[in-house]
């Protein structure tokens, strides 16, 4: 859906930008040489909502890089901003500055739960959430310059999930170039774990701590207390290493086997298997709960492992996603 966005840029920080064929100020940011920067809120004409971030250093008319990324059950788009760090005005996509949209997931109308994605057994059924990553695209492409080549997907937990869910579906997986689900909650016989079809090999970075008790890394069966049953994430990882066509282990029901395994950060080990198709790379840190890593435990959903000696997003994720385009 292609829409027009206008904003009051004396009200931006009070109230949302309007995705809307109507302007409802007298700036109509389509129109100006230098499109709004910063935070903007953002709701889209079928009321669901997005935070962007447009960083300092944007250049209209020159193409940048742009980032998605999608909160976990019960969380929102200002907490992943939080504690992703995405929006760090240093921080480059090849070399270039680059603009993150923080997705806003909406309630289970089945379950207690707030602010969930698809891919879950949990989701709510009565919502297109990949209309929505769409409608996120289109709505950002009409008003800020966007190199399409250079789409990524990250996500943390059932956003994590989601981000999972978007490499394996044909349509998702030719739009986004790479994806970093950290911690996601994947369960057996969803889409992100069985019947994954992505329309070409894609690259994958899996981040998870060895201390997660929300979504374990050696998995769990329902009986746990799982909605699962969950995989267990190594098996996960192998299954990606095969489908960007490594070779499988010499014995019948061998996985693939990592072709690099280094500790990075004490007690941080790296795998990464050098596909042709392309690469699958992965975190497994000991100490570390259900959080995204930063040395400053800025999430708190791992508590009281929540802490990293090491920083994801700037060592890790810039890294990788700079290393892939589409094309």
């Amino acid at each position: 859906m292609r829409t027009v966005i206008s904003v009051s840029c004396a009200l931006l920080a009070a109230s949302l930008c309007r995705a809307s064929q109507v302007p409802i100020a007298d700036h109509d940011v389509s129109l100006r040489t230098e499109p709004v920067k910063g935070n903007i809120p953002y709701v889209l004409a079928t009321e669901r909502t997005f935070l962007l971030n447009v960083p300092a250093a944007y250049k209209h008319g020159e193409p940048h890089p742009l980032v998605l990324s999608f909160h976990g059950a019960s969380g929102n788009s200002d907490r992943q901003q939080r504690i992703t760090e995405l929006s760090d005005p240093s921080l480059r996509v090849a070399g270039k500055p680059f603009l993150t949209a923080y997705g806003q997931g909406v309630n289970n109308t089945d379950w207690p739960m707030k602010h969930i994605w698809k891919g879950a057994p949990y989701e709510n059924k009565t919502v297109d959430d990949i209309a929505y990553v769409y409608d996120m695209i289109d709505t950002i492409s009409s008003t800020y310059s966007i190199d399409k080549s250079r789409i990524y997907a990250c996500g943390k937990s059932n956003g994590g999930g989601f981000t999972a869910l978007l490499a394996c579906r044909h349509d998702t997986s030719a739009t986004i170039a790479a994806f970093a689900p950290v911690s996601p909650a994947l369960y057996e016989g969803t889409w992100a774990f069985h019947g994954c079809d992505p329309a070409r090999p894609a690259p994958i970075f899996h981040v998870h701590g060895l201390e997660d008790t929300i979504t374990p890394f050696y998995g769990r069966t329902i009986e746990e207390g799982s909605f699962g049953p969950e995989p267990d994430v190594r098996i996960w990882r192998r299954q990606w290493a095969e489908r960007n066509g490594c070779t499988k282990g010499k014995y019948p029901g061998e996985l693939v086997q990592p072709d690099k395994v280094a500790e990075v950060h004490p007690g941080a080990w790296e795998e990464v298997w050098s596909c042709p198709g392309a690469e699958v790379r992965a975190l497994s840190v000991e100490g570390l709960g259900h959080a995204w890593p930063s040395t400053e435990g800025l999430d708190r959903s791992g508590f009281p492992n929540h802490t990293a000696n090491f920083n994801f997003t700037n060592q890790h994720l810039m890294q990788f996603f700079s290393r892939h385009s589409l094309g």
